[in-house]
């Protein structure tokens, strides 16, 4: 199953790239491909006839009472995680700022080539998962399984854990408690159901170290190698943070590889990276050609400064902290005070037993004023911890230190180096912030095969069958009371419109964005121009609005924009066709914003504004006054100095200057 996620993860990126060169990414572009793609399994299987690994036995259940109660519940959880993620509207604040807009700005433009935009993660955010989410709004019109890319993730992540802790040794017991350990973790239960992106790192990763214990075993082969290059490359695709945890991966593979002494493993790890770096090529072009760096972006705001051994062992305790809600995790709130005070307080001791201030902007992400340790009681897919699972990791730890050595254990013990070595990375290299949690995820995902190795070993069925039951049920208030998809609870509830719950996480802008819309009915504009303020950028809802209610949809773009991406706009501008209308959105009082705006497209008038978010942010709708060709060709006046061939005039690229051409 791992092998077919991958093979769909690189036929996916193939199509979407192809069509993209070919201004093809269409519903009919990519219907068509897909039937070609399976137009040609079909021809294969015919003439050749199923793999032979594909054959199994025949199924049949023949496990233990307890692990069927103990599956029912997984299964309970993934059923409930798939309705919510199908029955819910994408509301994530990413999502609504860049996963989902840019999904939304391809689909109009029929290519994932970059585009204007007032918020540049848009285009530089690693791409793999909206390319997933892009081809589901095409072939179905909708958003209703955009959700569903991170559900699958999960659904295939629980598989791929139950091979890797057979790769360490487990026995089927073992395999159980891997595949419930990861699918009870709180922060991942929350992003399955979302547009996030972390679960979908998280799955390639598995089959990236899933392939690579593969090779260990049985010896690499240009199939596994391929598998190989595809799954770091599919995982490098989804997300920046692919490049720390599969790091450790591949220096472990290295030394593997050195010791074999072979020429021909050498070429065919060669071939896995160059099937890595393929799959990436478009992305990197494209942020090449934008920013000059194939990442297309400085990271120096988001990574730590200071690297020093004082440091690290702070940044370690800031990354933790968002792990240590245990108290709230176990409903105890009650009876007992909760841990994040007193580990506020230990952070703080050990900063200034190490000289270091725990609040030093280098350690600290430019968005976060100070540190605090977060709280789980909300249970947000950006911030959620996972306090329990943590201590189990830890005592999986402690227990492989020790207990006597043996073959099992000496394998437990490297992998176990391995992932601690990603996740420590992660903590040294990325600065402190609340919502770092759910970078977690993928060091959960992986370390849950080996705790759940180390446990089977060590304990009973008993206290295993408990373990299981108590992590189930533990879960389920983060399962059925989701901050912004709840099953049971009226407050931003699944059950509600869905148009308002686009809105969940910013409420005091749903008046204003309907408001905005029904103007815009009223004006009958067909080409809309954007302008958004960086504080507020809450983009998705406002497409999501016009497709539902103006008829045409009309063409939007991002207008007088002040980042890099402003140079996109010599190569898509329309001087003919400017926008009739512009929606801005500004984090400002009414009273202070201006009610004419330059742009490059010409000059344009307020004719209906809004204080909305009581009063901190203003939502207008403009009109052109003149277009800069109107402009030009008003300003154009022959010189009277006996030149009749030269004109001088207003010029766009030097800022309204005048320009006197001279012979």
């Amino acid at each position: 199953m791992l092998r077919a996620m991958v093979i769909w993860g690189v036929t996916l990126t193939v199509i979407t790239e192809l069509l993209s060169g070919l201004r093809l990414f269409t519903s009919l572009g990519v219907a068509l491909a897909w039937l070609g793609v399976i137009g040609i399994c079909a021809l294969v299987i015919s003439r050749y006839g199923w793999p032979s690994s594909w054959k199994g036995p025949a199924w049949r259940w023949s496990m233990p009472l307890w692990s069927s109660i103990v599956l029912a519940g997984v299964a309970w959880i993934v059923v409930i995680t798939g309705v919510l993620a199908i029955a819910s509207a994408p509301n994530n604040p990413d999502s609504m700022r860049y996963h989902m807009s840019r999904v939304m700005h391809w689909i109009q433009q029929a290519t994932v080539a970059h585009y204007p935009t007032h918020y540049p993660e848009q285009l530089y955010q690693n791409p793999g998962s909206a390319f997933a989410i892009a081809q589901f709004q095409l072939l179905s019109g909708g958003d209703y399984f955009a959700n569903l890319v991170q559900w699958g993730s999960m659904v295939m992540s629980l598989v791929g854990v139950s091979l890797i802790a057979r790769q360490l040794g487990c026995e089927h017991r073992g395999q159980i408690l891997a595949v419930v350990l990861c699918a009870t973790i709180p922060m991942g239960v929350l992003q399955a159901a979302s547009t996030q992106n972390d679960y979908v790192l998280s799955l390639w990763l598995v089959c990236f170290t899933y392939f690579m214990l593969r090779v260990f075993e049985v010896g690499v082969t240009v199939s596994t190698a391929v598998l190989l290059g595809s799954s770091l490359g599919l995982a490098i695709l989804s997300k920046g943070t692919a490049y720390i945890y599969a790091l450790p991966i591949c220096l472990w593979l290295l030394q593997w590889t050195i010791q074999q002494k072979s020429w021909r493993i050498w070429k065919l790890f060669s071939l896995a990276g160059l099937i890595t770096l393929s799959l990436n090529a478009g992305h990197y072009l494209r942020n090449l050609s934008l920013t000059g760096s194939p990442l297309g972006v400085d990271v120096s705001s988001e990574t730590s400064q200071v690297f020093s051994i004082p440091a690290v062992i702070g940044s370690i305790a800031k990354h933790l902290s968002l792990h240590s809600d245990i108290v709230r995790y176990l409903g105890l709130q009650e009876w007992l005070p909760p841990t994040t005070g007193i580990t506020h307080k230990l952070v703080i001791l050990l900063h200034e037993a190490l000289n270091l201030d725990v609040n030093d902007p280098q350690l600290i992400s430019p968005s976060m004023r100070e540190f605090y340790v977060t709280g789980i009681s909300n249970r947000s897919e950006d911030t959620a911890g996972n306090p329990f699972h943590l201590l189990l990791n830890i005592l999986a730890l402690v227990l492989l230190i020790v207990l006597q050595p043996s073959t099992k254990r000496t394998k437990c013990r490297n992998y176990s180096l391995i992932m601690m070595g990603g996740f420590l990375l992660l903590c040294c290299l990325l600065t402190w912030s609340g919502w770092r949690s759910r970078l977690h995820l993928p060091f959960f995902v992986l370390f849950s095969p080996l705790t759940a190795t180390v446990i089977s070993h060590v304990f009973n069925k008993t206290i295993i069958i408990a373990l299981s039951l108590f992590v189930f049920l533990a879960t389920q208030p983060w399962l059925l009371n989701n901050y912004v998809k709840s099953l049971t609870s009226s407050e931003n509830s699944i059950f509600s419109p869905r148009i308002e719950q686009y809105f969940f996480t910013r409420r005091n802008l749903f008046d204003g964005y309907h408001k905005t819309i029904t103007q815009l009915e009223t004006l009958g504009c067909q080409d809309i121009g954007i302008i958004m303020d960086q504080k507020i950028q809450y983009e998705y809802p406002l497409w999501v609005l016009m497709q539902e209610r103006l008829t045409p949809m009309p063409r939007v773009r991002h207008v007088a924009v002040q980042n890099r991406s402003r140079k996109i706009i010599g190569d898509v501008v329309d001087m003919e066709n400017s926008p009739c209308a512009l929606i801005s959105l500004k984090m400002e009082p009414r009273s202070k914003v201006p009610t004419d705006v330059k742009t490059e497209y010409g000059d344009y008038r307020e004719t209906w504004g809004l204080a909305v978010a009581g009063d901190y942010a203003t939502v207008q709708i403009l009109q052109i006054l003149e277009t800069r060709q109107e402009q030009s060709s008003h300003q154009m006046v022959p010189l009277q100095m006996g030149v009749t061939s030269e004109l001088y005039k207003t010029d766009s690229q030097h800022d309204g200057q005048l320009v006197i051409m001279l012979p």
